[in-house]
């Protein structure tokens, strides 16, 4: 293959390791955890809570990780960096077979803290955004949406495992899993920009568009404008040729704050994921029952956050993330309200359509309302606020049943949630800031 072919299939190349980063990664790391509750509690003698702590350890601590990660990005080769935090991820699971103790756990899952952050919640996003001029929604929302997929088939997966051959079998599956599926894409192709110097161009880059035909509204295709006018994507540390809004500007508009804010709250729903088998199991449904409610809200996220990417870059957007919204909010107040088991699985899927809002909407958003430039620290600030929620939200729901023995709060809440998502990101985007060489008309009310 030549050179040039290569170059030009590279944002692809791209795209389809940001699919396995999403589909495995968050898959194994973020979708599993909670299937090894039942079965630790029993080995340590200690209560599911104690067990759910460690998951609890590891968002926060991702939290934290958070707000150095997009510089890191910035600062080190993203393949040697992703490398390595796959690398160690999977050496905590390996090391966790040989476990005997809980506070063996809460260690290893602060490592594992620090070492997902940068390969599962940022790489994915960033990636995307510097090497898609076009159809950045689209491609985000399908790679996104892997990690529904990645929830579907390794939760069962996973489960089988530990049933079959025992939790400590299982972790050194995942660690195996995790290796031989990331790093050939890691360290061979997830670089952090193309270089314009050896022939590697954005997807969809063009060097003969001209800021007027922009100003214009020359929109010949509306994902032409997520790209914030950054027509010459320079592969170098210096990024003066980006647009963009600077990090520090961004962190005091009331945009990043609406966005800081509903990630938050929509984080802090996705966490009653994790108890969703438990509660319908309080309401008479038996555990595989209750288990079809949680693959429903696996395959709604799947299609959510496919679908709401490639219509956020085609169709009205406050009207797509105000859809997606109240598609959220009924599947939530449905669940609340079914207790047939089909109707409930059907809550599940509406429930799951809406975690698009929060998982694509809201990085598209990033990127359409402060730009490329610094786009990786813009988002990982976003990710902090959020990922700190969903650090809290599985303790947080457990004890909330624990005091009222009843998850119908938690439920409540997540319908609050998405009512105030509606109108919250809706003027978020409406109350942008405008940058030099945006690339959307100013009367553009989309």
């Amino acid at each position: 293959m030549s050179s040039s072919r290569f170059s030009a299939i590279r944002p692809w190349l791209v795209f389809v390791g940001c699919c396995v980063l999403s589909l495995v990664g968050f898959g194994m790391i973020i979708n599993t955890p909670g299937l090894y509750y039942a079965v630790l509690s029993q080995e340590l003698h200690v209560s599911r809570a104690q067990v759910a702590l460690a998951t609890t350890i590891m968002n926060g601590v991702g939290a934290l990780t958070m707000v150095v990660g997009g510089r890191a990005m910035k600062r080190f080769d993203s393949r040697i960096l992703i490398s390595v935090c796959v690398a160690v991820c999977a050496i905590v699971f390996f090391a966790g077979s040989y476990f005997t103790a809980l506070w063996q756990f809460y260690v290893a899952f602060v490592i594992l803290g620090v070492a997902y952050v940068i390969p599962v919640s940022l790489a994915p996003s960033v990636l995307l955004s510097n090497w898609f001029e076009q159809k950045v929604g689209m491609v985000m929302g399908i790679a996104l949406g892997l990690s529904g997929v990645g929830g579907m088939v390794f939760n069962p997966v996973v489960s089988s495992w530990i049933s079959d051959f025992g939790w400590r079998t299982s972790y050194r599956f995942t660690a195996l899993v995790l290796a031989v599926c990331i790093l050939p894409f890691s360290l061979l192709v997830l670089k952090f920009l193309p270089d314009e110097s050896r022939g590697e161009f954005a997807y969809g880059h063009s060097t003969v568009a001209t800021d007027a035909s922009y100003v214009a509204g020359d929109e010949a295709s509306k994902d032409g404008n997520m790209n914030g006018g950054d027509k010459d994507l320079e592969a170098k540390a210096d990024d003066s040729s980006i647009t963009g809004v600077a990090a520090h500007d961004a962190y005091r508009t009331v945009t990043f704050m609406l966005l800081a804010v509903i990630s938050v709250m929509l984080q802090f729903t996705s966490g009653l994921v994790q108890h969703v088998s438990g509660y319908e199991q309080t309401r008479g449904l038996n555990l595989q029952q209750g288990a079809l409610v949680v693959s429903g809200i696996m395959l709604g996220a799947a299609v959510g956050k496919a679908t709401i990417g490639i219509l956020l870059d085609r169709l009205n957007t406050q009207l797509v993330l105000v859809l997606y919204s109240v598609v959220g909010l009924a599947g939530w107040l449905m669940m609340m309200l079914v207790k047939v088991p089909g109707l409930a699985t059907v809550a599940g899927l509406l429930a799951g359509l809406g975690q698009g809002v929060v998982l694509v909407a809201v990085p598209w958003l990033v990127r359409r309302c402060f730009g490329r430039r610094n786009y990786a620290e813009i988002f990982s600030g976003v990710q902090v606020a959020g990922t700190m929620a969903l650090a809290l939200s599985a303790t947080v729901h457990g004890a909330v049943f624990d005091f009222t023995g009843s998850y119908l709060p938690s439920l409540a809440s997540a319908v609050i949630f998405f009512a105030i998502a509606a109108f919250g990101l809706s003027a978020a985007f409406r109350l942008r800031p405008r940058f030099e060489n945006a690339a959307e008309p100013v009367a553009d009310g989309r």
